[in-house]
């Protein structure tokens, strides 16, 4: 760009000497502004754009100085003033208008430079629209995958899209996997939850989360009957930075609405096996299940309410070579789906085929492997049972604060001790934890670690939190995780195997000699596990007191015993 100035600057200084032209001091007046406003244009503006886009900015700039070489010639050979200048004006300016037209069929939709004298209002209206489209941050696509208009700047429902922005924008950002809005008189309730965990955000006034709200529902295609059943919808927005897929839920509530959005809900739930948070020694006691002389029996997978027990029954039912096997589900609501894999979602308002019902008639087909996505009553828990340990390889997913708990509520929805037990091959128990940001994280030196008296066999790269960087002699937050310290989740689990010695004590109904037996075979406890895990620098001892430290209740019974 610099040669090109210098140019420009030679061929004016040429044009301010021409003995002919100052004759009438005037005329190198208007050609000195001519010139130098084409110039300006050119070497600023254009040669900005040129290299922006990589459009050939050395060929252009090219073609321009040659255009203001012939420019200055005509400017100077042609006889009549008034003649020159209308023809050097043309020379300068057949450039610039290729360039427009090869730049506009060249660069992204939106970008391109448009000039139209049209009075026409539908076509004026329709720039105002393209121009609102341009400014707004966030383009959704509605639940039938069609892109939602933006309003234009003077449409009262353009400060409404606004506000959508503000919902969702800086929560994406923060990178947020959920929403949670509660709509009330006073005003309306948001948090986010991140990394699992729940995050207040400043109150919205209800005059602007409601519109926003039902600018949701409306593009995720839910109605508005019937304001007491929890319904569910979805979209998709763009940021500019890839798509992102928003389910969204609203649920009533005695404060008012509630209203729930969750991201790449589907992404999030296909984790593959390696990457779920097993340990090694757990994995092992697991692979042979996969075997299919071994393809058969119970594997209770629980955990608490929002802990990653869906995540984990996909997981687990992703080793099976959906292909070669026979893979059927039952599920209350399918959050993912599995390619090969027959899943069927059960319908809550079919009153005439209960959820137990429902998953009979699916192991009547002779399934390899099975999934049952939630026990949540003795008829489904009898029917998943029934088979004993000659059925197929049934998954069950269940809600519980813990091992123990999970193999008494099995055994209380079964009815029975003995048949509840008998097809039992493996029960796991499963908490969600924060991985370490790999970006800011500090390994302990051994000074520090020796202090702590960790058990032997722990680890060498056991790290804290920082959340914070240096950098140019500046102490900042950390870019990648802004400034938490955390960088998503893994899970932490107990492996319980049923092998003779654990189910001989099962069926007599000793659930504490049950768990002595299990650990004298090396069973890991949730604790030991989460240890290993920080011992591998992939999480705290901080965080693993987070998730571990909540009130212990009572121990309660020893014995299983059936309802």
């Amino acid at each position: 760009m610099g040669t090109l100035t210098m140019d420009f600057a030679l061929a004016a200084s040429l044009l301010g000497d021409s003995s002919v032209l100052l004759m009438s001091p005037w005329k190198p007046l208007i050609l000195w502004g001519v010139f130098i406003a084409w110039a300006w244009l050119v070497a600023t503006k254009i040669d900005k754009d040129l290299r922006y886009y990589n459009l050939g900015w050395e060929k252009w700039n090219a073609a321009f100085l040659g255009s203001g070489v012939v420019a200055i010639i005509t400017f100077f050979t042609a006889g009549v003033f008034w003649i020159s200048l209308p023809a050097g004006v043309v020379v300068l300016l057949i450039p610039v208008l290729i360039y427009w037209k090869v730049r506009n069929g060249s660069v992204p939709d939106g970008k391109q430079y448009h000039l139209s004298f049209s009075k026409d209002p539908a076509a004026a209206q329709q720039r105002k629209l393209e121009k609102a489209r341009l400014s707004a941050a966030i383009q959704y696509s509605d639940v039938t995958g069609n892109d939602v208009k933006v309003p234009g700047k003077d449409d009262p429902e353009f400060q409404v899209y606004l506000r959508t922005e503000d919902i969702m924008g800086p929560a994406l950002n923060a990178r947020a996997s959920r929403i949670e809005m509660l709509l009330t008189d006073a005003g309306c309730k948001i948090a986010w939850i991140i990394d699992g965990v729940r995050s207040k955000q400043e109150d919205m006034p209800v005059e602007d989360a409601a519109p926003a709200a039902n600018f949701f529902k409306q593009i995720a295609g839910l109605s508005d009957s019937d304001a007491r059943r929890t319904k569910s919808g979805s979209f998709s927005l763009n940021t500019g930075s890839g798509d992102t897929s928003v389910q969204m839920s609203i649920s009533g509530s005695s404060r008012g609405p509630v209203v729930v959005f969750e991201f790449n809900r589907e992404t999030s739930r296909l984790v593959s096996y390696d990457q779920l948070g097993l340990l090694p020694q757990q994995r092992a006691l697991l692979d042979e299940l996969v075997e299919a002389h071994e393809r058969h029996g119970i594997v209770l997978v629980s955990g608490p309410a929002k802990q990653g027990v869906t995540t984990s029954i996909y997981s687990m039912l992703g080793r099976h070579d959906a292909y070669t096997c026979n893979i059927k589900t039952l599920e209350h609501e399918i959050e993912a789906f599995i390619n090969g894999v027959d899943q069927a979602e059960w319908d809550p308002m079919n009153l005439d085929v209960d959820f137990g019902t429902n998953l009979q008639s699916i192991l009547r087909r002779d399934p390899d492997v099975a999934l049952v996505g939630d026990i949540r009553d003795a008829e489904a828990a009898k029917a998943a049972a029934a088979p004993g340990r000659k059925g197929p390889l049934i998954y069950v997913g269940m809600h519980a604060d813990s091992l123990v708990a999970c193999i008494r509520e099995w055994v209380k929805h079964v009815g029975d001790v003995e048949e509840a037990v008998k097809p039992l091959r493996a029960v796991m128990h499963q908490r969600l934890i924060r991985r370490l940001c790999p970006n800011c994280k500090q390994q302990l030196a051994p000074e520090e670690m020796a202090a702590m008296k960790l058990p032997p066999g722990i680890g060498d790269k056991l790290c804290r939190r920082v959340g914070q960087v240096q950098i140019k002699n500046k102490i900042v937050d950390c870019p990648i995780c802004s400034g938490t310290g955390f960088l998503g989740q893994t899970a932490i689990f107990e492996v319980l195997v049923v092998d003779d010695g654990v189910l001989k004590h099962l069926r007599n109904g000793d659930l504490k000699s049950a768990l002595s037996a299990a650990r004298k075979a090396k069973m890991l406890q949730l604790q030991e596990a989460a240890i290993l895990k920080a011992g591998l620098g992939e999480t705290s001892l901080d965080e693993i007191a987070r998730v571990l430290s909540s009130k212990k209740k009572p121990a309660g019974k020893t014995k299983v015993e059936a309802s």
